[in-house]
């Protein structure tokens, strides 16, 4: 709910200074700068609802080729890859955001903001979707329907 009311917000004053610029008057300056942290922050917020609900992009050709078991033990390594990558990820960008925020680096452009803080979502994020991965781990049991195919596919 919150990112869509900043979406909404920020095509309420894009579209403003659109206007603005239109009728030859001046624009709010940081516009633009907000929309940018704006759409990079509610894309790191979302990337793990977005891994929960299974919206992700996933390309399963060979998952529907395969028996329902070998498509089991895919998506079991896909889910050791991604719970890897993941850490991985959030262990070296909070080290950035922690040498940020030791540093007192700050983005300079028209606004003056830390640059940590921007940092910070970043390790957030993928250790919520590391979260999701060990979920997906411990929730992948074998069913009745072990040998059955999967329909579909080629």
């Amino acid at each position: 709910m919150f990112f869509g009311i900043l979406v909404g917000f920020i095509a309420v004053t894009v579209s403003m200074n659109i206007f603005l610029r239109l009728l030859g008057l001046p624009t709010v300056e940081w516009v633009g700068e907000v929309a940018e942290y704006s759409i990079y922050v509610g894309a790191f917020a979302a990337a793990p609802w977005v891994l929960r609900l299974g919206l992700h992009v996933k390309i399963d050709i060979l998952a529907k080729t395969l028996p329902r078991a070998g498509a089991r033990a895919l998506d079991l390594f896909a889910d050791f890859v991604g719970l890897a990558v993941c850490l991985s990820i959030a262990y070296f960008s909070a080290g950035a955001a922690y040498n940020a925020f030791e540093s007192n680096s700050a983005i300079y452009k028209s606004l003056v903001i830390p640059e940590w803080p921007l940092l910070a979502v970043i390790p957030v994020s993928f250790l919520l979707m590391a979260i999701e991965f060990v979920l997906r781990i411990v929730g992948n049991k074998p069913d009745s329907a072990e040998a059955a195919p999967i329909s579909g596919g080629f």
